[in-house]
């Protein structure tokens, strides 16, 4: 079964099948893969996954983004980001070198 990421009216992201990059691990629910580091952007919701053979967090490049209602799901990045006092993560990209950041922290790798 595929991972479904929803707001309602606003975002959905549909993920079939992840693979580690790490440990080459396959799955397509959260039984091998953890999400908790998932993030809502401008471009829509960015599934973060921490594969749970290995540990290591990516961004799985499967994913199919939507924006239901792009003003509305602006809105909702800005007005989570002042609720949180988190930086709004713009897209893709930011979320992919966000989950590489958390990688090295976990490694130990940051200078």
């Amino acid at each position: 079964m595929a991972l479904k990421f929803r707001l309602k009216g606003l975002a959905e992201t549909f993920v079939d099948t992840i693979t580690c990059p790490c440990c080459g691990t396959i799955g397509s629910d959260d039984q091998n893969f953890s999400t908790e580091f998932t993030k809502v952007t401008y471009e829509g919701i960015v599934v973060v996954v921490q594969c749970r053979s290995c540990s290591e967090i990516f961004v799985p490049c499967t994913q199919r983004l939507g924006i239901l209602d792009y003003k509305a799901l602006r809105v909702a990045v800005e007005k989570d980001s002042v609720d949180s006092g988190q930086a709004i993560l713009t897209g893709w990209e930011a979320v992919r070198l966000s989950a590489e950041k958390l990688n090295a922290q976990r490694k130990g790798a940051m200078h």
